[in-house]
């Protein structure tokens, strides 16, 4: 059931953060539609290159050795996501409150396809999770993670653009939108999360059976 729990809450992660770089993608190839296969090619590259560095560096280091660094680190992903959830936040309402008059091109969808370090520490301890769990067949197994990212990316990108054709919504309003959507997302997992922090020592004491003294 852990092991189970485990792989659901990976996946949903990575697909938010799928979801979350496919917005941006979109708003950019929107705006270059000619470079568009160039545009994507480079995209699914670096994250390609990110994917197999944490699958080379996982073959090579021992992380157990530096989990003191790593807990640290962690320690500091509520804040860094409270950030990045705060500047989505402003950024979106900036978006949505602009005119259709306006032409202006926002580089709003760098905050969105750029991964931040808790997002690239996700796509580590995925790949970490699916060595563990596949020994034999680790750099495959890490391939068709990345293969289900790309997939993801491609059919936000689709979503949006029914979405643009549907409501005849400007790029800039969409994008903002969706930053909205991300960022209270973020928030809430930042309040909520924490709450959790002792629901498995709940779950114990429930699943707990004692002796059961049968009275007359």
């Amino acid at each position: 059931m852990e092991l189970k729990s485990l792989f659901i809450g990976l996946t949903f992660t990575i697909g938010i953060f799928a979801l979350k770089s496919g917005v941006g993608l979109y708003y950019l190839l929107s705006l270059k539609r000619k470079l568009k296969v160039l545009f994507f090619s480079v995209y699914s590259a670096v994250y390609l290159f990110i994917f197999m560095l944490s699958s080379l560096i996982l073959q090579k280091i021992d992380i157990t050795g530096h989990f003191e660094a790593i807990q640290t680190f962690l320690k500091s992903g509520m804040f860094i996501h409270m950030l990045m959830a705060c500047l989505l936040l402003i950024w979106g309402i900036i978006l949505v409150k602009r005119q259709k008059s306006e032409k202006r091109i926002t580089h709003a969808w760098l905050s969105m396809v750029i991964p931040c370090p808790v997002c690239i520490m996700v796509i580590f301890f995925s790949a970490g999770f699916l060595f563990a769990f596949f020994p034999d067949f680790g750099n495959l197994a890490v391939l068709c993670a990345y293969a289900v990212f790309i997939v993801i990316n491609i059919a936000t990108m689709v979503v949006m653009s029914f979405w643009k054709v549907l409501s005849d919504s400007t790029p800039e309003s969409i994008l903002g939108f969706t930053m909205l959507m991300i960022a209270v997302y973020f928030l809430l997992s930042v309040i909520l999360m924490p709450q959790f922090s002792d629901l498995d020592k709940i779950y114990r004491l429930a699943a707990y059976k004692g002796e059961i003294n049968i009275i007359n």
